[in-house]
């Protein structure tokens, strides 16, 4: 067996010496470990490719203009990271005993508000001097045009990325490139944004993935980058709380008719992760091509209580479009899968371009009475080609077939006392229905329990639905029950644990029969205020598959359970203003027909002497036997892209950042990283090199 080729001396020299340098939470950065790991976790099982970006947007929105605490509605309040209905609630009360808060530090004297609530939520608020008169009372009036200057704010961003890949032979280092290319290896995203939030966002925003062409042709919707994204959004205006032209995403309840992907699934924060986050209507920023609606949107507030949201959306999407049988005249033909890649480099990958019309309408009307609230959704839509996307297979039985899909749903949540109900009950035009409801409850400063029940039937069709489960993008055919934990004995010490049940109860991919499954979770986390953190972490999963085996002229399937198990220990140690170190080792194992697994090390290193740049610097050492036993790792990248890469085979990764910010107004982001590895089952190493350059301008 061929050993890795050694890293050169000097880089192994300097990453030994890491853990010998000392390390802080840097000035222009936020305690993000918990969202990192939230996105570790969610990677699994998200879509291949899946851009975060919306979800960043939305939390540098806070940090560049947090929430004041004496002004804010708790309708605003429950946007923050962190905050629940019971924080809300306690908050409320302390401010109607003691008055409007005068310091963001008397939270702490606030019961439920411990150390790592505050740690947590303490960059996306603030307190501003008030009076009783401003609790809870937002501009409700038209903007003035001094207060849309001053907070307005202009972005040009211009990223550039290029992937070098080569395969060792016996003849040496051959480039490997994609055949039938239409462009360029180059991946290319330039954004443009003008806010002046909360009133006004004007956006205009492009990508090219690597081998996709730059080109004009209009007739086939092409102009220049391949996926073009843009919104005007206006808010505040009187009584129309938001209207928005373009594209945008309209997020309520629990995700069961209105979501895609801004929420998170089980992992990371056993208690919070249950509940999706309603942000509403919000304008679109990402760049996944199949995770938003076009068209026009707006919220209008009825009354103090009542708010009604209706949209309507016309977009083309990729599909695979099966023509009808050359016997069957007059006939059309008809989708039979769904593409979400957004991937256009090949003629056949460009012949499935925006094959596949979506129309659109709905709405949303929706009760609030401080922190409590309910409504009810509707979404009717309309395709061409009508889908097709059941067949022969048993799990593709309950496929969706038609050319007109209507769904609808209930959802509320109710907080009393200490305890916050929520939940959301859909159906779909086939019948199917979908159930989810959810407890959380303080049940003592040092003890929260959350629990939930889900029900998705077979035959329920959601296309924009996202919800807390084993297969948070598939909403159908799952049965489950949910209880996570979180106590913290004192405030250097949290202990989080979750445990799920879950049951499938038709056919699904690779599971010839109904089978079930379960997931659990403790990890142990150790924290000094911010400067040294660690935590333990231990995570179990076992799900029936199949197993094949010939038998005469066919084959024979039965279900065996396929096992995962994870042990992590991270350690995260920050002593100065400058530095922050932090180490990771993981160990998998995967059991199914044979055992594979292995371990994955890092030793990251970020040095901010100034707050004008910063270095960021990791190495990976793994190797991991199978693709079944992959580890998942978030790793830094400039605003407007993420990273998280799945591991497995042998070998070993280096990649560094550098921001430089020049001036009052422009920002470089340098990125290149070089992973050296060999996949299983294979006898020789490939390399990839990626080198990446963003440039923003702001004012």
């Amino acid at each position: 067996m061929k050993s890795i080729p050694p890293l050169p001396s000097a880089w192994l020299r300097f990453f030994l010496c890491l853990p010998l340098l000392s390390a802080q939470v840097l000035p222009d950065s936020i305690d993000a470990s918990r969202i990192e790991l939230q996105l570790e976790d969610q990677a699994e099982h998200a879509p291949e490719g899946i851009d975060w970006t919306q979800a960043a947007d939305i939390y540098e929105e806070l940090l560049r203009q947090p929430v004041d605490l004496n002004r804010a509605s708790e309708e605003e309040l429950l946007r923050v990271p962190g905050m629940t209905p019971q924080l809300i609630r306690a908050l409320r009360t302390h401010q109607a005993r003691y008055g409007p808060l005068l310091s963001i530090y008397e939270l702490q004297a606030i019961p439920g508000f411990t150390e790592q609530v505050y740690q947590t939520i303490r960059p996306y608020v603030k307190v501003r001097p008030a009076t009783e008169l401003d609790i809870d009372k937002g501009p409700a009036q038209l903007p003035t045009w001094k207060q849309i200057r001053s907070a307005s704010r202009f972005t040009f961003i211009q990223r550039l990325q290029r992937t070098w890949q080569r395969n060792y032979t016996s003849s040496g280092w051959i480039a490997e490139t994609l055949r039938n290319a239409l462009g360029d290896p180059y991946r290319v995203y330039t954004r443009l944004w003008l806010q002046a939030l909360p009133y006004l966002s004007i956006a205009l925003i492009g990508e090219k993935d690597s081998y996709e062409p730059l080109q004009w042709y209009p007739a086939r919707r092409y102009y220049g980058l391949d996926f073009i994204s843009g919104h005007v959004a206006l808010g505040r205006i009187g009584e129309l709380e938001r209207l928005i032209l373009g594209d945008y995403i309209l997020q309520v309840g629990q995700g069961l008719v209105f979501a895609r992907g801004l929420g998170f699934g089980k992992g990371g924060d056993p208690i919070l992760s249950l509940k999706q986050p309603s942000y509403g209507l919000v304008p679109y920023s990402s760049v996944n091509e199949y995770q938003f609606w076009r068209g026009a949107a707006a919220t209008l507030r009825l009354s103090q209580r009542w708010a009604l949201t209706a949209m309507a959306s016309r977009l083309r999407q990729d599909g695979t479009v099966v023509s009808p049988s050359d016997t069957t005249e007059g006939a059309e033909g008809f989708v039979q899968t769904l593409l979400s890649s957004g991937l256009h480099r090949t003629p056949s990958e460009m012949a499935r371009r925006g094959t596949f019309l979506q129309e659109a309408v709905g709405g949303v009307l929706a009760w609030r009475k401080t922190w409590n609230s309910a409504g009810v959704t509707f979404l009717h839509q309309h395709f061409a080609p009508a889908l097709n996307l059941a067949g022969e297979p048993p799990y593709r039985y309950f496929g969706f077939v038609g050319r007109e899909n209507a769904v609808g749903s209930i959802f509320w949540d109710v907080t009393w006392r200490n305890l916050n109900f929520f939940g959301e009950a859909a159906q779909s035009r086939s019948g199917g229905r979908a159930f989810v409801a959810s407890l959380i409850a303080a049940v003592h400063p040092t003890l929260d329990i959350a629990l939930q029940a889900r029900r998705f039937d077979p035959n329920f069709h959601s296309f924009y639905a996202y919800t807390f489960a084993e297969r948070p993008f598939s909403v159908q055919n799952e049965e489950g029950f949910y209880m996570g934990v979180r106590v913290r004995p004192s405030p250097r010490w949290e202990l989080l644990a979750f445990h799920d049940l879950y049951r499938f109860p038709w056919y699904r991919y690779r599971a010839s029969a109904p089978s079930e499954g379960q997931e659990s979770l403790v990890q142990l986390t150790y924290t000094i205020r911010r400067r040294l953190m660690m935590y333990v972490r231990l995570r179990y999963e076992t799900k029936a598959y199949n197993i094949s085996s010939g038998f005469g002229e066919g084959e024979v399937h039965r279900l065996i359970p396929h096992t995962r198990a994870y042990v992590r220990y991270h350690f995260l140690y920050e002593v100065s203003p400058f530095w922050r170190y932090q180490a990771r080792l993981e160990v998998s194992r995967y059991q199914r027909e044979m055992r594979s697994g292995g371990y994955l090390v890092y030793q990251d290193l970020r040095w901010q002497p100034t707050f004008s740049w910063s270095i960021s610097l990791r190495w990976v050492v793994y190797r991991i036997t199978s693709y079944d036993a992959r580890i998942y790792t978030y790793e830094a990248m400039p605003p407007t892209t993420f990273l998280i890469p799945g591991y497995y085979g042998e070998g070993q990764r280096v990649y560094v950042l550098i921001r430089w910010r020049v001036g009052r107004h422009w920002t470089i982001w340098l990125r290149a990283d070089q992973n050296l590895f060999r996949p299983p089952q294979e006898k020789s190493f490939r390399q990839a090199v990626e080198g990446l350059l963003q440039v923003r301008y702001a004012f």
